[in-house]
């Protein structure tokens, strides 16, 4: 894999100035020896060295284009359904209600019922007076709004 932004700019840093042969030993040495500096890490997707630039030194990788690369790899594990993991896939529901038709029925009386019932919930008898109580004052009254009192003058 080609290197990285972060590691093109750490090799430019070290070989700045020094003829072919200086650079390629530098190189090839930064290449397979460990580092003596802390910030001096491999990167997580193109291997090449590269210098830690952030706050806590917690970078894994040299730059954008391997980032884009290792999160491209991560997204594409976790979408992947392990057989190992009771995954609960979420299928279609089942038809309950054939709407499109010329006469639309319900396929199961219970899914009817269940459905219906959140609707049209029966009341109890004794808020049924209530009920028609105040239906009747509203009658009375002329609906929501006050009566109008006019002033003799």
């Amino acid at each position: 894999m080609e290197p990285g932004e972060g590691a093109v700019d750490y090799a430019k840093s070290l070989t700045e100035g020094l003829t072919r042969e200086e650079a390629a030993s530098i190189i090839h040495t930064i290449m397979i020896g460990p580092f003596e500096d802390p910030r001096v890490k491999r990167c997580a997707v193109c291997g090449y060295p590269f210098y830690d630039r952030t706050r806590n030194r917690w970078a894994e990788v040299c730059g954008p284009s391997c980032k884009t690369v290792r999160k491209s790899a991560q997204r594409r594990e976790q979408r992947q359904v392990k057989s190992g993991r009771s995954v609960s896939i979420k299928t279609n529901k089942p038809i309950r209600y054939l709407w499109w038709l010329e006469y639309p029925y319900w396929t199961s009386e219970r899914w009817m019922n269940s459905h219906v019932g959140s609707y049209e919930r029966p009341h109890d008898p004794d808020k049924l007076l209530t009920i028609a109580a105040a239906k009747q004052r509203y009658e009375m009254m002329g609906g929501r709004r006050k009566p109008v009192r006019k002033a003799e003058y």
